[in-house]
Order: structure tokens, then C-alpha cells, then sequence
């Protein structure tokens, strides 16, 4: 996992992450503390670029497709940080040596068996136990029914979510590409032959999975902050990216941070945003940690719950409040929500907020830099795996020094690299 921030105010950006990067999965993990997470993307202008989440796209290291794409930008600029985002997305497809048939292959399976096992464990075992718990014998037929019942129903809830990837006749494509990928992974589960039928709607829940906007677990995120050529205040965007498939990016795009010296819908004058392990950032901004929030929440509800029931009990009551008392813990639970949220925003974030307006860029720096360290000093002291830590990278980025380093950590000694500086120059000279 990952800590990294963005705060942003009419002076500048500061952009801080640390160097965790966790490899294996399951029982075997291990975590290094010297990953790279935070890039300049051009060497003159004004742009950086952060990673979190996967650390490859298509089986590329991140690093290396931001530094060819810097390489190909040399001194190329843009109006806007928007259009720098756009071209960094449009570079992803733009070079046909980021990705390739096999890779796709590779990601499809990942996604599909993920979804697979979710599906097994959860809705068709659940219903096979059911069906055992009526004392009637299970065979492969009634399994098999189960399943098609189940796609059906995802099916059905897929269809009604967003399509990201609107290529026409994708799913018949996506079908005669990867039915081997996905036959095979079925036969490697699941101890028995399934009917074409029942292969034929895993193949078109997985094409419909893939189209929609549900990302995997693996996805990627890049942040880019910066200013455009024409732009005097910084902006942020976003994207989480999942990978290639028939030719085209899986992509969403989070709503941008914009700095304005006013304050509309869609301008701000100050603005933080953290980004992947989160809950310490909104811990410090809120007074409180969203997990506990939360099971406050919850606890309030049942308890609400309960006592409705024990009024029912105890007490002849009218129908019309036999009605209503089931929507009763909601509605309450809401009110109490929403004046926790004007607590908040009025007592604990807005306060900070007012602040970060008139920080100067020196703040900013130690600001992200100390929200890190919070998270991993966090993992550090509990039981949780130390998934955030090591050494903190910090850059501050503003309209007239460009991307400044506050701290930056290298893999090899400096004063030893001469000609890596010197040819690092080049680009600019």
C-alpha cells in the first residue's frame, strides 16, 4: 500500500509519498522501502506526476513508462494541466510497446479468476448450503442452475452500470479473444464439466465486467499536479487506471482540484486531498477516524432498531406505526449524520482549510510531509502490516521555480554519478 497527498493553495502544490511498495499477495508478502512513487514529468515545466496502487501498467514499470513519456514530451507544453493529463493518458495507447495481446490475456485472467472465486465463495455457496440445509442431495446439475442464476442476476446489475469501454461489439470481440483465458481458468476451479450454456454466460459477465466502470483491485492511480503554460494557480487530477483491452483504456478520472482566488462549484482557494491509505489525513481533517465514525453510525442504528422492537413488545401499538418504524432508524441515523458533518466541516476541516489558504509553499512542504509520516508512524505502532514507510519524498511545485525537491531519496550516491547528472541535463540544454 501507499500514503501520498496532494495540498494545494494559490501559491503552489505540495506533493509528498512515501517508499512502501508490498510485492506477493495472500500469506507471502514482502515489504521493500525504497519504491520511487513520485515523478517530475517534464524537466522544464511545471508538472509532477504521482503513483499509487499497481506498480506496473500492462507489466511496464510505472517508472519507466513516466520517464520515456517525459523523454517524448522534451519540450513540447501545453495551456492547460488538463491537456498534460490528457496526453499522459492518450501516451498509454499512443505507444503500442506498453502493451501487447499476451498482457491482456494476463489482466483478463487476473479480473476474471478474482471475480470468480468472490462469486464461488459468496452468493453460489451460500445458496448451495441452502439448498443442503433442506436435507435434499446437491448434484452438479443443481450447482450448475445455481450459477446460472447468479450470472444472470451480476449480468443483469452490469448492465445497468456505466460502460467505460463503449467500442462497438466489444462483448462478441472480447468473447472470441479470451474464451480460452477464461475456459481455462474455469476448468482449473471448478471439478466439473459445465455445459457450454453455463460457460457462455461466465464469459459474457466477465466481457460485461471488463466494459463496465467496476475496477479491480489491481488498478493504478496517477495524480498530476502542476500548472499548465497559461495557468497562474495549480491544479490536480486524478485517474485510476485499470489497463488496455481491444485497443482501449479502462479508465476513471476523479473530480479535479481546481485553485482560483475564488470559491465556486468549481474552483477553490485550498485544497488537500490524500490518496490511497487515507484514514489518518481524514482522522487529522475531520477530529475523527472514519472507521470509527462509522460503527458510531451503526451502533445508533441498531440500537434505534431495538428499541422500536421492544416498544412493539411491551406496548399496543397502531399500525401506521407499525408502518413507519422499519424507515425510522434510517431517517435518524441521517439527521444524525448530517448535523456530524456540519459539526465537522464548521469546527475541524473548514478551520484548516482557512488555514492552508496563506500557507506558504514552506508549509506546504511540511505539512504533506508530516500527514505521511503520520500514516506510517500509524501502521508502525499497530499490528497491521508496515505497508507505509520509509523515506518520505517531498516536492513543491510553483509557478515560477517549477518543480522544486524539498526531499528526495536516491538509489545511489550522488557525488559518485557526475554523468548521470550531465546527461539528466541534456533534455534542457
Amino acid at each position: 500500500m501507499t500514503a501520498e497527498i496532494g495540498i494545494l493553495n494559490r501559491s503552489g502544490v505540495a506533493l509528498a509519498a512515501d517508499s512502501a511498495v508490498t510485492i506477493g499477495g495472500g500469506g507471502n508478502q514482502k515489504v521493500y522501502n525504497s519504491a520511487n512513487k513520485l515523478f517530475a514529468l517534464s524537466k522544464i515545466h511545471p508538472v509532477g506526476i504521482m503513483i499509487f496502487g499497481g506498480a506496473s501498467f500492462m507489466g511496464v514499470p510505472w517508472e519507466t513508462i513516466i520517464k520515456t513519456y517525459r523523454k517524448n514530451l522534451e519540450g513540447e507544453k501545453f495551456d492547460s494541466l488538463e491537456e498534460y493529463g490528457q496526453d499522459f493518458i492518450d501516451f498509454l495507447v499512443r505507444d503500442s510497446r506498453l502493451y501487447n495481446d499476451q498482457t491482456e490475456k494476463d489482466l483478463v485472467s487476473r479480473i476474471f479468476y478474482n471475480a470468480l472465486l468472490e462469486m464461488l465463495d459468496g452468493e453460489v455457496n451460500q445458496r448451495i448450503n441452502d439448498l443442503t440445509s433442506t436435507g435434499e442431495a446437491v448434484h452438479n446439475s443443481d450447482v450448475e442452475k445455481i450459477m446460472s442464476n447468479v450470472l444472470e442476476e451480476k449480468i443483469q446489475i452490469l448492465n445497468e452500470k456505466e460502460i467505460i469501454l463503449s467500442k462497438e461489439g466489444f462483448i462478441p470481440e472480447f468473447s472470441d479473444k479470451h474464451r480460452d483465458t477464461i475456459n481455462d481458468i474455469l476448468n482449473s476451479v471448478i471439478n466439473f464439466e459445465l455445459h457450454n450454456s453455463v460457460i457462455d454466460l461466465y464469459i459474457d459477465f466477465c466481457g460485461r465486467l471488463v466494459q463496465s466502470d467496476i475496477l479491480s483491485s489491481s488498478y493504478s492511480g496517477v495524480v498530476i499536479s502542476g500548472y499548465g503554460e497559461e495557468e497562474i494557480f495549480p491544479s490536480l487530477f486524478e485517474f485510476h487506471i485499470e489497463g488496455i483491452f481491444l485497443g482501449e483504456l479502462k479508465y476513471k478520472e476523479r473530480t479535479p482540484i481546481r485553485i482560483n482566488s475564488y470559491i465556486d462549484e468549481t474552483y477553490a482557494t485550498a485544497a488537500m486531498r490524500p490518496f490511497a491509505q487515507k484514514e489518518m489525513v481524514y482522522s487529522f481533517m475531520n477530529g475523527i477516524e472514519p472507521s470509527l465514525q462509522n460503527n458510531m453510525l451503526r451502533i445508533i442504528k441498531n440500537v434505534i432498531n431495538e428499541y422500536n422492537n421492544l416498544l412493539v413488545e411491551e406496548f399496543s401499538m397502531d399500525e401506521d406505526f407499525l408502518e413507519i418504524k422499519e424507515g425510522i432508524p434510517d431517517q435518524l441515523v441521517e439527521s444524525i449524520y448530517n448535523e456530524l458533518d456540519r459539526i465537522q466541516s464548521q469546527y475541524y476541516a473548514q478551520p484548516i482549510i482557512d488555514i492552508l489558504q496563506i500557507l506558504p509553499k514552506e508549509e506546504l512542504a511540511e505539512m504533506a510531509e508530516a500527514l505521511v509520516n503520520l500514516t506510517s508512524f500509524k501502521r508502525r505502532i499497530s499490528m497491521d502490516a508496515e505497508s507505509v514507510g520509509g523515506p518520505v519524498d517531498v516536492c513543491v511545485i510553483t509557478k515560477g521555480d517549477g518543480l522544486v525537491w524539498i526531499k528526495r531519496k536516491h538509489y545511489f550516491t550522488p557525488e559518485l554519478n557526475y554523468n548521470f547528472y550531465k546527461n539528466y541535463l541534456k533534455g534542457i540544454e
